[in-house]
Formats: C-alpha cells, structure tokens, sequence
C-alpha cells in the first residue's frame, strides 16, 4: 500500500473521494462478474466431463462395431466398399454470449441414415459400424464445444480476477491511505488557522486595552 504523489488540496481531496467511489463500484461489479464465472465454469466442466465420456464410450462402440465388421468381411474388402460411400453431413458453427463471454457452438447435422453398402457384399456389422462412427462425430461436435466454451470462460476469469486482485490490494488501499493522509493534512492545517486566528484576535484585544 502507498500513498498517491497528490498535492493535500480541497479540490485532489473531493476527486479522489469519487475516484475511490467509482473504484469500489467497479470492484463490486467485477466481483459479481467473477462470482457468475466461477458458476458458469462449474456447471461447464461437469458438462464436458459428461461429454468426454460419452465421447469415449462411442469411441468404443464404433472401434469395436469396426473390427467385428473387418473380422467377417476383411479390411481390403471395407476399404474397397468404403471409397463408394456417399453420406451427406455438415458441421455448422456460430456462437452466442454466456456470462459477457462469446463462446462457440459447433453442431455436427447428419442426413438420414440409410445402408450404404450391398447386402452380397458386406454384412450388417458394416452398416453398424457407420452409423457408430457418424454418433461419434456428433459427440465430438459437443465436446469440441463444450471446451472451448470452457477455456474462454477460464481466460476470463483469469482476466476478472486479476482485476478484482488488482482494485481490492492495490487501487483503493492507495487510494484510501491518500484520502487518510490528505484528511489528516487539511485538519492540521485547519488546526494551526484556528490558533493563529486565536492569537490574532488576542494581540488585538490586548492592543485595545
């Protein structure tokens, strides 16, 4: 803490005393802000805790659905059908605002899911595995998300807390101790011009008499 190189006025007095106002007022809304924050991030990290493991558990599925479907057809026969594959799907992106903080929003659409593949060719594991894998791009597309929401919102409050560090032990502490030190100034001041009043007033009394 210490003290602003300001001059001990009336005027550097009543400035700083709306400095200080203005200061604390923005100290409460950004604490406010970093409250908010804190939340939102909460409820976002379980979230995306929630959608990695659902990420995993298709991951599997799809991995799984896969190698039953290489086993009974032969990975050199699925490569081959799959160069025919035509399935229409996009990834759209855009954002919106949480907490003053615009996030992104990735949805991964899908077309209507029908068989790819001829039935003298390959079996229903192969058809399976497509549709394991097209649920996990979608999972992917929400975690994708999910965390990047997460991040921006971390960078944030980062940015927020340093803010509220910055305000609450340096600004208004310097603040505060120019005010005390200013106050104490202008008493004293205020003080000896009483006396020296006093004593004026005496010596004319006293050259009267």
């Amino acid at each position: 803490m210490s003290r602003l190189n300001v001059a001990p006025t009336k005027s550097n007095q009543l400035e700083l005393k709306r400095d200080l106002a203005m200061a604390t007022e923005g100290f409460n809304l950004l604490e406010q802000k970093r409250e908010i924050l804190v939340m939102e991030l909460m409820s976002l990290l379980d979230r995306v805790r929630r959608a990695q493991i659902d990420v995993d558990e298709r991951r599997e599925r799809a991995y799984a659905t896969l190698r039953q479907a290489v086993a009974r057809n032969g990975s050199q026969r699925l490569q081959s059908v799959a160069g025919g594959v035509r399935y229409e799907h996009r990834v759209r992106t855009g954002d919106h605002v949480v907490a003053g903080v615009r996030v992104p929003d990735i949805r991964v659409e899908l077309g209507a899911f029908h068989s790819q593949f001829g039935f003298g060719g390959t079996d229903s594991f192969t058809d399976d595995a497509m549709v394991h894998f097209l649920e996990l791009l979608a999972a992917v597309g929400r975690l994708a998300e999910l965390e990047s929401a997460a991040w921006l919102l971390a960078r944030e409050l980062r940015k927020t807390q340093r803010r509220v560090n910055a305000l609450e032990q340096i600004f208004i502490p310097d603040y505060k101790d120019t005010l005390h030190y200013i106050g104490e100034t202008l008493e004293g001041k205020d003080l000896e011009s009483f006396f020296v009043l006093k004593m004026v007033k005496k010596r004319k009394a006293k050259a009267k008499a």
